[in-house]
C-alpha cells in the first residue's frame, strides 16, 4: 500500500474527531483474554515451530455521532497490553484509534449498511525493536441482514506497517510491510442474544517467515533475537510477498449488565508467491477466550 495512505488514515481520524462535540457521550469497556498460538514463531519447518500462550487486557472508549438521518460516525480509542508467557520479548503495548463513517441509505430492514474507516496503531514491544512502530489502515465494508437472525458482510482494507530498523549492515526493516485484505463474514443469532460467526480473509502482500534451521536465503532479511533464548540461536527472518488465508469461527455469549464471553478458533496459512522464497509456507491455529465488560 502506498505510504501516503498512512497520512490519509491520520487525516480521517482527525477530521472525524473534530465532529465529536455532537456526540451524546462516551461508552467504556474492558476486556481480558487468554490465547494459544501453536506457531507463534511463524516458523517454516518443524524445528522452527513453537507455540505460546498470550494473556491480554484492554481498556477502550467509544463515542457515536449522528451526522444525518441515515448516517453517523463512531470513534474508538483503546490501550491493550499483551503478555507472551514463553517468548516474553514479544510482549507489547498497543495504543489505537479508529474513526468510522457509516450510512444506511435504504429504509428497509435488509438495506445494506456501508462503512469507511481509518485505524492507527502504535506498538511498543518488551524487547523486539524490529516489531516496534505503527500500523495504519484504511478500510471499506458493507453488511446487510438477510433475515432477523442472519447477517452477511464483506470488505476490503489496505494496511501499511512501519517497523524498527535493525541497525546492522546488510539487514533491513523487515516489518515495513504493506498488505491488502479481502474478507467475507456470516453472523447467525441464536437464542435471544447469542451470535455464532464465521469470517474468511484473504491477505495479499508482505509476510515475515522465520527459521533457525536454514540461513543465507536471498531476499529482504534480518536477524531476529526475540526467539534466541528459547530456540538456541537468533532466527533468520525474511520478508516475502505471500498469499495468506485466515479463517475464523466463533461464538459470542452476552449476559445481563454488559458482560459477555467470546470464544474463537482461527486458522492461518501463508505461502510465498514470488521471488527466491517462492513455495515456502507456514501455518498455524489460534484458540482464544475473551471476557468483555461494557459500561457507560
Amino acid at each position: 500500500m502506498p505510504r501516503h495512505l498512512s497520512i490519509a488514515a491520520a487525516l480521517l481520524v482527525a477530521a472525524a474527531l473534530s465532529s465529536a462535540h455532537a456526540a451524546e457521550g462516551w461508552r467504556y469497556g474492558i476486556s481480558a483474554d487468554a490465547m494459544v498460538d501453536d506457531n507463534v514463531t511463524r516458523g517454516l519447518y518443524d524445528a522452527d515451530v513453537e507455540s505460546d500462550s498470550i494473556l491480554s487486557v484492554e481498556g477502550s472508549a467509544v463515542r457515536s455521532v449522528l451526522l444525518g438521518p441515515r448516517s453517523g460516525a463512531v470513534f474508538r480509542g483503546a490501550a491493550r497490553y499483551s503478555q507472551f508467557v514463553t517468548f516474553s520479548d514479544l510482549s507489547n503495548l498497543a495504543l489505537s484509534g479508529r474513526a468510522a463513517w457509516r450510512t444506511q441509505p435504504g429504509l428497509n430492514f435488509s438495506s445494506p449498511i456501508f462503512e469507511v474507516a481509518g485505524n492507527l496503531v502504535w506498538l511498543q514491544h518488551s524487547d523486539s525493536e524490529l516489531r516496534d512502530g505503527t500500523i495504519a489502515t484504511i478500510e471499506g465494508s458493507v453488511g446487510s441482514h438477510v433475515t432477523d437472525r442472519v447477517r452477511l458482510g464483506a470488505g476490503v482494507a489496505w494496511d501499511t506497517r512501519n517497523g524498527g530498523d535493525p541497525g546492522r549492515p546488510g539487514e533491513v526493516a523487515i516489518y515495513d510491510m504493506d498488505n491488502t485484505r479481502f474478507w467475507a463474514s456470516l453472523d447467525y443469532r441464536f437464542g435471544t442474544r447469542n451470535t455464532a460467526y464465521a469470517r474468511l480473509t484473504q491477505v495479499s502482500g508482505d509476510q515475515v517467515f522465520n527459521s533457525v534451521t536454514v540461513g543465507g536465503l536471498s531476499g529482504a532479511w534480518a536477524t531476529d533475537p526475540a526467539f534466541a533464548e528459547e530456540l538456541g540461536r537468533p532466527t533468520d527472518s525474511y520478508r516475502v510477498d505471500a498469499s495468506t488465508l485466515i479463517y475464523e469461527l466463533g461464538v459470542n455469549l452476552p449476559f445481563a449488565g454488559g458482560h459477555a464471553l467470546d470464544f474463537l478458533l482461527s486458522g492461518y496459512s501463508a505461502k510465498a508467491e514470488e521471488g527466491p522464497q517462492s513455495g515456502n509456507k507456514y501455518s498455524g491455529t489460534i484458540v482464544r477466550a475473551t471476557y468483555f465488560y461494557r459500561f457507560q
